[in-house]
């Protein structure tokens, strides 16, 4: 281990509110020198490529996809944030019949999505007002559960009202999980605590579901990265 590496997880342990400050202001640093690359290239320049999904591919999504379906059961399903599609996929593995559909903003995981046979749609949510993500939710329709996990933390704080407002729009049941602080992650630069979310679903009319406490349950006994258990709730609207 490097001694700047040594330095990092010190100051980490001993202030770590300091640390997430610090790494968070990096991480936005990060996040717009990719925008401003992608816009003088006119090229994908997105950190999630091919090897990034490579690296990620493995997990009981079959399970995560069962426990999904057990607890709030869906004749169709969209994803926001739906990376490379394999937990939808598995979704429609496990529930034939099922209407999938993937939003992402990265063409090498939409591609991959694809290969899968799952129908998605390209958006880059932090680079479309309002209005126009409101009228991409209308072109979406309607779908019985939303689903985005691990999404939220890779825009900065100012969009993540346009997610919620996509996922709101479209479904009345939803699954989310967003990064936690001190996490880390690829250019997470919008880390919240899971009752920061709560209280955003709440003010857009949500409430987590009489199930979740058993579907948080069932998700701490899968072959998945700790934090889809640490952080995902099942969220539904309220009346």
């Amino acid at each position: 281990m490097s001694a700047a590496r040594r330095a990092l997880d010190a100051a980490k342990r001993r202030v770590p509110g300091a640390y997430w400050r610090v790494r968070t202001a990096a991480s936005l640093v990060g996040w717009y020198a990719q925008r401003a690359r992608h816009r003088l290239r006119g090229a994908d320049e997105s950190p999630f490529d091919e090897d990034f999904w490579r690296r990620n591919e493995s997990g009981d999504w079959a399970g995560f996809a069962r426990t999904i379906l057990r607890h709030a059961p869906a004749g169709s399903a969209l994803d926001v944030g739906c990376g490379d599609g394999k937990l939808l996929a598995a979704m429609a593995a496990a529930s034939p019949g099922l209407r999938a559909m993937g939003v992402d903003s990265s063409p090498p995981a939409l591609e991959r999505a694809r290969a899968r046979g799952i129908e998605a749609r390209a958006l880059d949510l932090a680079g479309t007002r309002p209005a126009g993500v409101d009228a991409f939710a209308r072109g979406l329709g309607t779908f019985d559960l939303a689903i985005s996990l691990e999404t939220a933390e890779h825009f900065p704080a100012w969009h993540s009202a346009k997610l919620l407002r996509l996922l709101t729009a479209c479904a009345p049941a939803i699954v989310f999980s967003g990064a936690q602080p001190l996490q880390g992650g690829v250019l997470h630069v919008n880390e919240r605590p899971v009752e920061h979310w709560i209280a955003r679903f709440r003010e857009m009319g949500y409430e987590p579901s009489p199930a979740n406490d058993a579907f948080r349950q069932e998700l701490r006994a899968l072959d998945l990265p700790p934090w889809y258990a640490a952080n995902a709730n099942l969220f539904v609207r309220r009346g």
